[in-house]
């Protein structure tokens, strides 16, 4: 393709990633011959209000990313409307996301992946203390540079401020696998623990080649732990990636640095690593904790509406199914009757005379 924006400064080249409502493009400085990436939304948008909302969250992004500067966050270069079409252009990554590296079952060495989230983990820490959660952490999101092995963080679109401690509305975007169970409902305390559970979570698909769970599928299912997964995988790195999994926010550490000290080279000694374990243990085994009692029942309502609708549904395809059936052997035995009455015994096939002497 070839459109200029920006006044004529930028020419787009080719799209490369496509969201919900953005698109990217790789693009060119006209000035400079520079590659960079621009996102948008996408064109065939047309009700006003959408627009609008779209333009505003765009935005915001671009404000996120101006803040948020670190070597391991993509760069911001600036933020431009050209025909009220809002456009970010940053900084073009020549590498490759870590899901196109691992999850063709080739796992990462442990000391390999631990590096990559380590500097993850030090631009989320950046993220946080601007008030900001990332909320969409996964090897999708993660870029490694081509010339170099450092990871770049992308993608601020469904990034959203925080308050310590208050219920906060929330859109439900979430990435299964990745995202706590938190993310899953309207209102919910966010935290940075929000963050540390895909921290997590990327970390267990990077040891593994394998997408975690949901956490909306966890009450009913176990998560494998990484070492089972993966058997030459330390103990240590397996309980805590588990314990940054937590489903409980209580369960897991409260900050990324946390629970990057857990990680070997932490900070932690072992003596700390144990206590933190038996905190959590004692967490988790109070069973569904004060936050499922009381956050996650829009959750199990909307888990018993669908099963409601889905016994209904399945109630009333078997009516209607024996209802098809009694109709067709109806019609099957009628058919037969007039096609063969003639040759009944006893059956007239015709009027007799009257006798009317």
């Amino acid at each position: 393709m070839t459109l200029l924006v920006g006044r004529g400064k930028y020419l787009l080249q080719e799209e490369i990633g496509q969201g919900i409502y953005g698109i990217t493009y790789k693009a060119i400085n006209q000035t400079n011959n520079e590659a960079v990436v621009i996102k948008t939304f996408k064109p065939e948008l047309d009700e006003e209000a959408e627009i609008s909302r779209l333009r505003k969250k765009f935005l915001n992004e671009a404000q996120r990313l101006l803040e948020c500067s670190h070597p391991n966050i993509i760069p911001y270069r600036e933020f431009f409307s050209e025909d009220g079409v809002p456009y970010i252009v940053m900084d073009y990554i020549a590498g490759t996301t870590l899901d196109k590296i691992v999850l063709s079952d080739r796992p990462l060495p442990e000391a390999t992946a631990i590096e990559y989230i380590r500097q993850v983990g030090e631009a989320l820490k950046v993220v946080h203390s601007k008030g900001i959660l990332h909320r969409d952490i996964k090897p999708q999101n993660l870029i490694l540079r081509e010339d170099n092995q450092q990871v770049v963080l992308i993608d601020f679109g469904i990034a959203r401020e925080y308050s310590k401690g208050l219920v906060q509305t929330h859109t439900n975007v979430v990435s299964d696998g990745y995202s706590p169970i938190e993310l899953y409902l309207p209102q919910a305390k966010r935290t940075a623990v929000t963050d540390v559970y895909g921290l997590a979570a990327t970390l267990y698909t990077l040891v593994t080649a394998q997408v975690p769970i949901a956490a909306t599928l966890r009450e009913n299912f176990a998560l494998p732990s990484p070492q089972n997964m993966q058997p030459k995988l330390s103990n240590q790195v397996s309980e805590v990636i588990m314990l940054g999994m937590a489903l409980e926010p209580e369960a897991r550490p409260q900050s990324v640095q946390e629970w990057l000290d857990l990680l070997p080279q932490g900070r932690k000694n072992s003596r700390l690593f144990t206590a933190f374990r038996s905190r959590a243990s004692k967490t988790q085994s109070t069973g569904s904790s004060d936050y499922y009692l009381s956050e996650q029942n829009t959750l199990v309502q909307a888990k018993e509406n669908t099963s409601v609708k889905e016994k209904e549904t399945s109630n009333n395809n078997q009516i209607f199914k024996w209802l098809t059936i009694g109709l067709l052997i109806f019609l099957g035995l009628d058919y037969v009757y007039l096609k063969f009455k003639d040759r009944l015994p006893n059956s007239p096939t015709q009027s007799a005379p009257i006798d009317r002497n």
